[in-house]
């Protein structure tokens, strides 16, 4: 019997288990307790309205025995006694921290913290630190797991900062220069973070002594001087709780200030200038513009998750939003791109709330992974968007990465959703000097070859028009059962 697909399972007490297409928290009676704690405080209410925290309230008895029966007949896991099941607010759009651009780590890190400050004003903390705690709605931090909140144990350091150094600061550290991002650092050390000395031995020797500095900063105990051991500090505590809850505060702003500081410029990267495109004119931008947008409203419910293959700085998921009321994800793999987009969104809150970057590339897209591939879901099966729109991004990957043209289209099909396609012809001046680039090239690259290859996974394909004199519109609707 294998374990449910939740990254859950790693707490022994508490799980998130999926039903009937509703998602539930189980919880262990200490768990239950700082939950019933939070779920009456005002600070619930004041987070949820936020968007900080998903919603959750008790199942009825029957109810929550259902789902208790259930739970153990396919997890593969014992319940804890006296287990209480809580219906959770679900986030419909999971991605995860090697798939971040710096803005949304960054993001999630000070929502921990935040989280953690406002919850140890009522008693309660985190137990863990964990980047996996936090998803986005848009580029706003949510969040998710309840199983992380317990009751406050007086202690002068937190148990969980070296999660935290690990899943945010050293990501962050490793990825503020210019070239390399966090998603990179997270790589390095895949689902656990980045360890420091992995951290150190990365980064440019002058940079490493800063490093060191911050994590011994971070680190340190909130009492200036002659920090007491533990025992000490739980009497001391005892005694006057709110002193010991302002030292336990004081750590959790000193973290902050950490993250603050490694805060790192625009990526100096390939498509970071994009935005600029000097190659389109004014009119052909109006057009490419209008193309996506009569695609998205043709049809009920595209605009429901759009995915933005290639979407750069976010121009025309800023556009679908404000004339498609879409909701889109925006996947690049340069992270100068979406270093621009971040920037920009930011100051257009409406755009803000219904845009989401990510660090994706369409041939290589993150696949299943963690403990029996069940942990951590593949990127085509977190996502299941209503279209998807990919706007001049063919001749990089069948020119450029040498994929055949019916690979990019299986690729784009592996959605399951209809695609539009801006498609930069062989006489494109682009298309033709990324052809000039590679010696006896001899793949198959034409308009003739994309719609051939989109007639073999649509029922139907059309030509929509042109956004340019070499860049030919086609929009592909209706999934063929078999490729």
């Amino acid at each position: 019997m294998t374990p449910t697909s939740s990254a859950s399972f790693r707490d022994p007490e508490n799980a998130a288990f999926r039903l009937n297409d509703a998602w539930f928290r189980i919880a262990g009676p200490r768990s239950a307790e700082a939950l019933d704690t939070l779920r009456s405080s005002t600070l619930y209410s004041e987070l949820v309205a936020e968007g900080a925290l998903v919603s959750f309230e008790a199942v009825e008895a029957e109810r929550a025995s259902e789902v208790l029966a259930a739970f153990q007949s396919t997890s593969g896991r014992a319940l804890v006694e006296g287990a209480k099941v809580f219906e959770v607010e679900s986030v419909d759009l999971i991605t995860y921290p090697w798939e971040w651009p710096n803005s949304l780590l960054e993001a999630a890190a000070l929502l921990t913290l935040d989280i953690r400050e406002r919850l140890l004003a009522i008693g309660l903390d985190l137990k863990d630190a964990s980047a996996f705690n936090v998803q986005f709605r848009g580029m706003r931090p949510v969040f998710i797991d309840l199983g992380s909140v317990e009751k406050w144990r007086p202690n002068p350091s937190w148990n969980a900062s070296r999660q935290f150094i690990e899943h945010f600061i050293n990501p962050l550290a490793v990825g503020s220069g210019d070239r390399v991002t966090a998603a990179d650092a997270w790589d390095l050390g895949k689902h656990r973070g980045l360890r420091s000395d992995v951290a150190r031995s990365v980064l440019p020797k002058g940079r490493r002594r800063s490093l060191s500095l911050l994590l011994l900063q971070a680190t340190t105990r909130p009492v200036e001087k002659n920090a007491p051991s533990e025992s000490k500090f739980a009497k001391e505590a005892n005694r006057n709780k709110d002193l010991a809850r302002n030292a336990t505060v004081s750590l959790t702003k000193r973290l902050g200030k950490q993250v603050r500081k490694l805060r790192g410029g625009e990526h100096s990267t390939t498509w970071v200038d994009y935005g600029t495109r000097g190659h389109y004119g004014s009119d052909d931008l109006t057009r490419k513009s209008a193309f996506a947008t009569d695609f998205i409203t043709a049809a009920e419910g595209r605009g429901t998750l759009v995915l933005d293959v290639g979407g750069n700085d976010g121009f025309t998921a800023a556009h679908l939003v404000r004339h498609a009321n879409a909701r889109v994800m925006v996947m690049d793999a340069d992270a100068g791109a979406l270093d621009v987009l971040q920037e920009g969104v930011a100051k257009t809150p409406d755009v803000a709330e219904k845009v989401t970057p990510v660090l994706g590339d369409i041939t290589n897209l993150t696949p299943a992974s963690g403990l029996l591939d069940r942990e951590f879901a593949a990127f085509t099966a977190c996502l299941r968007p209503s279209a998807v729109i990919c706007q001049a991004v063919l001749h990089h990957v069948v020119i450029t990465q040498g994929a055949p043209m019916q690979f990019a289209i299986d690729a784009l099909a592996a959605f399951g959703a209809p695609v539009q396609i801006e498609f930069a012809t062989a006489e494109d001046e682009k298309a033709r000097l990324l052809l000039s680039q590679i010696p006896n090239w001899s793949g198959e690259y034409s308009t003739e070859a994309l719609l051939a290859a989109l007639r073999r996974r649509y029922a139907n394909v059309e030509e929509m028009g042109t956004t340019s004199p070499t860049r030919v519109v086609v929009n592909a609707w209706d999934l063929l059962d078999t490729p």
